[in-house]
């Protein structure tokens, strides 16, 4: 099997709810480039992969691929590829931990007959110094969705405890871990920067300026959504993803100003007024406005939602996190 090297592996920087799956989508409708559906495998891995150390003892790498294949083989998305445990412990040197991880990709994107492979995880920040050791010259993609959006997405998805206090407070954090990354990778010319709102209101331009970093042409393809067999097999695995065979929203923001109450919208600009303003998204309301609403106000809604808004994981969200208590089983 070919290995993906280096300058072929692209990682998104973005927030749930904020398009991730739809930009990894539209760019696995180009020839060259697989975008699988994520199956979580990267982040769970590095961040406990101490756990198994030293790999050549106490059967701590067989223990490990059990683990990774536990996380691979959930209901929670589809992919072309099979993996077995003989396979990957013929084929990957024991302990190389990058090496495996590789496999899994390199092996998707081969079967895809692609050459390129552009991975979605969350909270991509966590396990960033592991890309940039093994995969220095990896690219990345860093995409931002107004947060007053993205907390109404939320708190409509019921397989995300909390309503839109939690939401603001992921999106500020995670926009403060990814500007950071903006900063190192802009020196080193492997980022490209982009907005949800550019994506679905002017999807061939925003798509042009990925391309140019990934020295990639553009294809009208890529925007038919709902052609790819594996794309819609995906949409029917989660409620979240359905959208996914259906074609670009084009006006799918701004909703936040019909659906979100006046209290909410401060309550989130309130939160996340400095990274809003960074990122161009302009607050309804002043500084001087949202200092008056105590943070106390704001925390008492919190635990309101949390106890009001019905938290409802579909089975592959469950299956994900059964999966995610096995990886740490043999440990306990």
């Amino acid at each position: 099997m070919e290995y993906l090297k280096d300058d072929d592996l692209t990682f998104l920087l973005c927030s749930e709810r904020s398009g991730s799956n739809l930009i990894t989508k539209l760019l696995n409708n180009h020839s060259q480039i697989c975008g699988p559906s994520t199956k979580h495998l990267i982040n769970p891995v590095i961040r406990n992969a101490f756990r198994y150390q030293p790999y050549d003892q106490n059967n701590n790498w067989s223990n490990l691929i059990d683990d990774i294949l536990n996380l691979y083989n959930v209901n929670f998305s589809v992919w072309k590829s099979d993996f077995t445990k003989q396979e990957l412990i013929k084929e990957v040197n024991h302990g190389d931990l990058d090496q495996l991880i590789l496999y899994f990709f390199s092996k998707e994107t081969n079967a895809n007959l692609k050459t390129n492979c552009f991975i979605k995880e969350i909270k991509t920040f966590e396990f960033y110094a592991y890309i940039k050791h093994y995969f220095p010259k990896a690219k990345f993609i860093y995409q931002a969705r107004d947060v007053r959006d993205m907390a109404l997405s939320w708190k409509k998805n019921q397989t995300h405890k909390g309503g839109v206090i939690a939401a603001a407070k992921q999106w500020k954090n995670d926009q403060q871990q990814y500007l950071k990354i903006k900063m190192l990778e802009e020196v080193n010319h492997q980022i490209v920067s982009l907005k949800y709102e550019d994506l679905v209101s002017d999807s061939t331009n925003t798509l042009k300026a990925v391309l140019k970093l990934l020295n990639l042409s553009f294809e009208t393809d890529m925007l038919q959504m709902g052609t790819d067999i594996l794309t819609n097999e995906n949409a029917k695995q989660q409620k979240a993803w359905e959208n996914l065979s259906k074609p670009v929203m084009k006006d799918n923001f701004n909703k936040y100003k019909t659906q979100l109450s006046k209290r909410e919208i401060q309550y989130i600009e309130k939160i996340a007024f400095f990274e809003m303003k960074q990122l161009g998204y302009e607050p309804e309301n002043s500084l001087e406005e949202l200092k008056s609403i105590n943070n106390q106000e704001i925390e008492t809604y919190h635990q309101y939602e949390i106890t009001q808004l019905a938290y409802n994981p579909v089975k592959g969200v469950i299956d994900n996190m059964n999966a995610k208590k096995r990886f740490y089983q043999h440990l306990s």
